[in-house]
């Protein structure tokens, strides 16, 4: 039998939880997963055996390889008209005068600095800015 499949079963046999048991269950049996079920491993799984589950379904399909992008990062602006709990460095409109915003021109010459490289992907992520809306940003493509 498949080692994979032998490790993963012991992961699950060792989950206290009946109904995160269950899901690993499915996992293991190739069934897929509903919303629900979904919603509760984030909930309620401890990161490694959500991470064993995952790593089971990527190894079944595509073996021991894994795949990775080559990116770099954009941050336009960290004036945001939002305050969410788990951003630490954004500045509110209101206090926009503390805050940083890019041109178009200077995204543009950090995209040109990684011109021949092998980069797959450009990350844009930042403030939420009532002028750089969703024409703004197509405009950069």
């Amino acid at each position: 039998m498949d080692y994979r499949k032998e490790q993963i079963k012991t992961v699950v046999a060792h989950q206290p939880d009946p109904a995160l048991r269950a899901i690993g269950e499915k996992v293991i049996n190739r069934q897929r997963i509903f919303f629900d079920e979904g919603l509760l491993l984030f909930e309620k799984a401890e990161l490694p055996y959500a991470g064993a589950l995952a790593n089971y379904i990527r190894e079944s399909l595509h073996g021991n390889k894994t795949y990775f992008n080559r990116n770099f990062h954009i941050e336009p602006t960290n004036v945001c008209v939002f305050s969410c709990a788990f951003c630490s460095y954004s500045r509110l409109y209101a206090q926009r005068e503390e805050g940083w915003e890019l041109s178009m021109d200077q995204m543009m010459d950090m995209v040109k600095k990684y011109d021949g490289k092998p980069v797959t992907e450009v990350h844009i992520v930042g403030g939420v800015h009532p002028k750089m809306n969703l024409y703004f940003f197509a405009e950069l493509l």
